[in-house]
């Protein structure tokens, strides 16, 4: 290990420790050439022998210093010191998320979508890439005054391609945070990344972890077979909603957990709007799985109506012009009947002034009417379908003796399908979140819709130019023609004051 007040490579002084890891210390030191505060990483002398620890903490250095985003720390320099190898990394004064939570958790679920969009980012970034990191733990993000995150500590990471036998039932990363399939020994995605950080959202709403136990294989067998709590089990005030974005985090199918770790931080951030995925039944299995969703969909904000509440339920309608639909596909029903009725007593009545001459046809009337069919789910449609009569119809009327009118030759026409001229017009908006403005225009086109921009808004969570809010929400009826109002992404909310983090209590 380095000695406080060494220099190392003629350019680097060590002040002193500031962490340690199972690998590595890292020290705080001052880079005497470019006059600024710096962090050391440094292997431990009893690993730096070994060949494939020397392989795995290169590893770290190169997958690191490729990247380039604001919520991953910079790499500066990579070198060796007496044989212990060593990386030069940006200096992050604050503190580690582990630390935070120990001192001020549990945090409202606001603050944890907050540094979700940040850590979910810096992942997604990696994962684009091809690299999983495998050891996301709160010890591994480190949080400045500001409430600025950055991810650390790539040690592990490994491109998805890289994956050898070797790697099979290799024990990396932190075992509380480890999904189950890492457990198992079989390989990491970045669902395995999803499922560390549905632990971290876990411990930060609730500070305790979702699986404790005496021993490290205990924790891991926990992993693998116990259904994870929910997080109101531990704190009761925890809205249920809460419960299930992050409980879909910790499923233990990685394809029923969150398709990316942007997709989980959004849920997070509009979690008082999220309504949890329908599951359907397999007629093959017997398994319920997710049914999909349209393409760029994630989870939709619903309706909010005049008293702030959700306007919707599972099974039940959630817009209110398929219930004014309705009213009116009912109302035109009832007119029609009434009308066929008047008719029909019009039709015996004439038939009786005329009954004392056989010189004209008694007037045709239609046969019993079958039910009405009214479909709300899609434009109101009426229809009365007429039957033959076999035989002839005694229609009694008041006053009058039952007159017997002959079925007609043939079956009387159908009437035509009415359908609300109103409804013609009307068209559900898109889901445009995560989309540019062109993708957007384009969308809202093929709906007759007008696309309005509004304010851009700071948002980590989103790359700058990509729509991050909507007006309607995806999913409402518009009539053709009308605006939809979008603001798009400005960038990282770190180059802005009032950025989202973790809120100091």
């Amino acid at each position: 290990m380095f000695q406080p007040g060494a220099t190392v490579n003629g350019r680097y002084r060590v002040d002193h420790p500031i962490g340690e890891g199972g690998m590595a210390v890292v020290y705080v030191g001052h880079d005497l050439l470019l006059g600024r505060d710096i962090a050391i990483k440094a292997l431990r002398p009893q690993y730096a022998a070994d060949p494939a620890f020397r392989v795995r903490f290169r590893r770290e250095a190169q997958s690191a210093a490729g990247f380039s985003h604001p919520n991953i720390i910079d790499i500066y320099d990579v070198g060796e010191e007496a044989g212990i190898p060593y990386f030069v990394m940006a200096y992050v004064p604050g503190h580690t998320l582990k630390q935070i939570i120990d001192a001020e958790a549990p945090f409202h679920p606001d603050d944890v979508a907050g540094l979700l969009q940040q850590v979910c980012a810096a992942l997604d970034y990696a994962h684009q890439r091809g690299y999983v990191h495998r050891d996301v733990k709160p010890h591994n993000i480190l949080v400045d005054t500001s409430g600025h995150a950055l991810v650390a500590d790539f040690g592990i990471a490994k491109g998805a391609a890289d994956a050898d036998l070797t790697d099979v039932g290799e024990g990396l990363g932190t075992v509380h945070y480890l999904s189950p399939e890492q457990a198992q020994g079989l390989m990491a995605t970045p669902a395995s990344d999803v499922y560390a950080v549905g632990v971290v959202a876990f411990e930060m709403l609730t500070r305790t972890l979702p699986f404790d136990a005496e021993t490290s294989v205990a924790v891991a067998m926990r992993q693998i077979h116990d259904p994870p709590p929910a997080p109101s089990s531990v704190l009761p005030s925890i809205p249920p909603a809460v419960d299930a974005i992050v409980l879909r985090a910790l499923a233990k199918d990685p394809t029923r957990r969150f398709p990316s770790a942007g997709a989980f931080a959004r849920d997070m951030t509009y979690w008082r709007h999220y309504r949890p995925p329908v599951l359907r039944t397999s007629a093959d299995t017997g398994r319920t799985a997710p049914l999909s969703s349209p393409a760029g969909e994630g989870t939709r904000a619903l309706p909010v109506g005049k008293s702030g509440r959700v306007e919707s339920s599972v099974g039940t309608p959630t817009r209110s012009g398929a219930r004014a639909g309705g009213c009116v596909t009912w109302l035109v029903a009832a007119a029609i009947l009434v009308g066929l009725i008047g008719l029909l007593i019009v039709g015996v009545r004439l038939s009786q002034r005329l009954g004392d001459t056989d010189n004209e046809t008694p007037a045709p009337t239609a046969g019993p009417v079958a039910p009405v069919v009214v479909e709300t789910h899609a434009p109101a449609i009426v229809t009365i379908a007429p039957r033959e009569t076999p035989t002839p119809i005694s229609v009694v009327v008041p006053t009058t003796e039952p007159v017997e009118i002959a079925p007609p030759p043939q079956v009387a026409p159908t009437i035509a399908p009415i359908v609300p001229a109103a409804n013609d017009n009307l068209v559900r908006v898109p889901d445009l979140f995560g989309r540019n403005l062109d993708e957007a225009r384009d969308l809202l086109a093929t709906q007759g819709l007008k696309m309005v921009q509004g304010a851009p808004v700071a948002n980590s969570g989103y790359p700058a130019g990509a729509i991050v809010d909507q007006n309607p929400a995806p999913g409402d009826t518009l009539l053709r023609g009308a605006p939809v109002m979008v603001r798009v992404s400005s960038g990282s909310a770190s180059a802005n004051p009032g950025a989202s983090g973790v809120v100091r209590r």
